[in-house]
């Protein structure tokens, strides 16, 4: 039976300083020891920020956290309240703009209590819900998700030997969080490295025993962020000496969860870097369009496109960024804005070369489909067949799927290979685990990667459906090299780049030492811990080795410049003109795939798909569509777009995220197809012409 059960999510929380000055906790305080403590905190001009209630020997015992904020708000704290008693104190304290913020529930002779946190206009649209049961608790997760609410705290607690649950919710404006229950003390280290993996944070983590052993609960964001640590099943003893450690690392406890476990006290714990020491670098604010640095040439008719982008940047605040667009085969806009390099004041040229994150995969795609159209590989090709010699090993142990042989070239195209990372994990982000599992010194490269992923079970049955998979495009590179028996950057380069001019284009590396001379910097709000090391506490600069570039080569990590995109994506406006693919092998790219890949359960084709290489959208029924892909990695957000009115472009951004913490390609889409539809006249000068 659960004993505790209490899970905390801290989104609201970062967007305020509540942690701003050094925090203070206890562990285990008596009811009138905590009441105590909550009211010299009022004297002493503090804040309340964290509260847990768990079984002690005799009574029930609190663990907080306590901090002084410099916009420290009003808030208010009450405990041992009935249901009724709550109800009554959130009407109470809603109608004097209070909300709760932090919920802890125990037993008391039978009957529920609550231990609450109010804070004055925290989040005004919440929903508290309370006497939850197990089904009701996970069916109110689901149906608050649907409507954009998440989880601010969920709680539970032992109450006639049967969990009862308790739970805040605050509307958000993205879906960015995931809950895993039932954790065992053996899988937790697993758990942490596949959600940490696929970008997610830990912000709760609550434990329980169940016949003497311990369980967890954890609940993750994806958010971007400082430097966290987290510890599960700390004594006493060890919590105070670990909190003495990560202070002299500059790390502040922000969550804290009491439990017991066969009559002692255990604690789980989470760390964060200071908000202020964790930034990378400062980026730049622009008070004015005037003070944005723009390179290239300046022509009159795209006078609006110019200002349109400034207004962008000066929302959002990236520090550079590099537009090219192409009308009707002519190069007519090439343009740098901001930064390369903010420290040394370089300006983005338009030219300048970024990571393209997964604007690689149409790149790989053509590849691909080049080696089909010469008779070297077929669509229904099994990839494992081509591969079986260099992971025989691998591919004969007992573990191994059968499933994994079933899989084809262009399932891999289409992501619908059986591997989905929202139901398990991306393996391409696991750099530091997968070099752990196989004794080897941080990080994994490719290869290593797909030895272990070859013994790993399918998330789904191959050509099943949809799931975007990086790793299913790691093995498409990998395919190349066996088929071509050259590397993967050599066939690219000669086969794709070489024939099209794409002289800025190639393979990028993950440290800064390795930056490229036309290459810009890259910059993110937040650190990582580096994969170059198996000390987790080794902080770098999220763009700079959070993730092994090397390993993404045929996904992910190649470098190039906007004009250089835009050359690849006009190559197929003209089919039967097109210098490396031939008309019909380029239908092939854009067709739609079979099955819920292309359509809905009902079988109407669906209103865009993922092609080979490409998002798709049909306009039309005469086969008449747009084509797209976006890219991102921390410190970088692309966009590559191909129209049917054969006015192409890519843009290219050295940071992630803008207002909102949105991706910076997803926020400039939209408008920058009502930019070009405004464009009344285009220029005449072919910029492709003077390279």
């Amino acid at each position: 039976m659960f004993l505790r059960i209490c899970i905390v999510l801290l989104i609201y929380y970062l967007a305020s300083p509540l942690m701003a000055a050094e925090p203070t906790f206890e562990l285990e305080l008596s009811a009138a020891r905590y009441q105590r403590f909550i009211t010299g905190l009022n004297k002493e001009g503090q804040a309340l920020t964290e509260v847990s209630v768990f079984p002690g020997q005799r009574f029930e015992e609190f663990a907080v956290i306590a901090a002084k904020a410099p916009d420290q708000k009003d808030w208010k704290a009450h405990h041992g309240l009935n249901i009724r008693q709550l109800d009554q104190k959130l009407k109470q304290y809603a109608a004097e703009g209070f909300q709760p913020v932090d919920i802890s529930g125990y037993e008391r002779r039978g009957s529920a209590r609550y231990a609450v946190i109010w804070q004055k206009g925290a989040a005004p649209d919440f929903i508290l819900k309370h006497s939850l049961d197990d089904e009701s608790l996970q069916e109110t997760l689901e149906a608050l998700k649907a409507k954009g609410y998440a989880p601010l705290v969920l709680d539970g607690f032992l109450l006639r030997n049967k969990a009862s649950h308790a739970g805040i919710w605050v509307k958000q404006k993205e879906d960015a969080w995931e809950a895993e229950c039932n954790i065992s003390a053996e899988r937790f280290p697993k758990a942490l490295d596949d959600f940490t993996s696929r970008g997610y944070r830990l912000e709760g983590l609550c434990g329980y025993s169940v016949g003497g052993f311990p369980f967890y609960h954890a609940l993750w964001s994806k958010t971007s962020g400082p430097v966290w640590q987290a510890r599960f099943h700390a004594t006493v003893e060890e919590l105070k000496e670990l909190d003495q450690k990560r202070r002299a690392e500059n790390l502040e406890l922000v969550y804290l969860d009491g439990y017991q476990l066969n009559g002692q006290p255990y604690f789980n714990a989470i760390w964060r870097k200071p908000e202020e020491s964790s930034r990378s670098t400062q980026m730049p604010v622009w008070k004015t369009t005037a003070e944005i640095p723009v390179s290239g040439l300046y022509q009159k008719e795209l006078a609006s496109l110019d200002q349109s982008i400034k207004q962008f940047l000066l929302k959002h605040h990236p520090p550079g960024a590099s537009v090219a667009v192409s009308y009707r085969g002519r190069l007519v806009y090439a343009r740098g804005f901001g930064y390369a390099d903010v420290e040394q004041k370089q300006p983005v040229q338009p030219d300048s070369q970024f990571r393209i994150a997964s604007l690689s995969k149409p790149i790989t795609a053509v590849a691909i489909m080049q080696l089909i159209e010469q008779g070297k590989l077929n669509l229904d090709t099994k990839v494992f067949s081509l591969l079986k010699n260099k992971y025989q090993t691998e591919l004969s142990a007992p573990e191994v799927d059968p499933r994994l042989k079933e899989i084809t070239i262009q399932q891999l195209l289409n992501h619908t290979g059986g591997w989905d990372r929202k139901a398990s994990f991306d393996p391409m982000f696991r750099s530091v685990a997968f070099a752990r599992q196989l004794g080897k010194q941080p990080p994994a490269g490719t290869d290593d990667v797909i030895r272990i992923m070859v013994k790993k079970p399918l998330d789904f049955n191959p050509g099943e459906k949809f799931a975007y998979s990086n790793f299913g495009y790691c093995l498409l590179g990998r395919v190349i090299e066996e088929v071509t028996g050259q590397p993967y950057e050599e066939y690219v380069q000669q086969t794709i780049c070489a024939p099209l001019g794409m002289k800025r284009t190639e393979l990028g590396k993950t440290l800064l030492s390795f930056r490229r001379p036309h290459e810009v910097k890259y910059y993110s709000d937040s650190v990582g811990n580096t994969v170059y090391s198996n000390n987790t506490l080794t902080e770098i600069p999220r763009p700079y080795g959070a993730w092994y570039l090397e390993a993404m080569d045929s996904h992910g990590g190649w470098i190039s410049s906007a004009p250089d995109l835009v050359r690849f994506a006009t190559a197929f406006n003209l089919p039967d003109q097109c210098p490396i693919l031939k008309a019909p092998t380029i239908a092939q790219i854009f067709a739609r795939p079979s099955g819920l890949a292309g359509f809905d359960k009902d079988g109407k084709p669906k209103d865009t798909y993922y092609a080979c290489g490409w998002m798709v959208r049909p306009i039309d029924t005469a086969g008449n569509a747009n084509h797209w892909h976006m890219g991102a990695l921390d410190g970088t957000s692309t966009l590559l777009v191909r129209r049917l009115d054969r006015i192409n472009w890519a843009i290219l951004f050295n940071t992630h995220q803008g207002a909102d913490q949105k991706r910076l390609a997803g926020l400039i889409d939209a408008p920058m197809h009502q930019w070009i539809n405004q464009i009344e006249d285009w220029p005449e000068k072919d910029q492709f012409q003077q390279d």
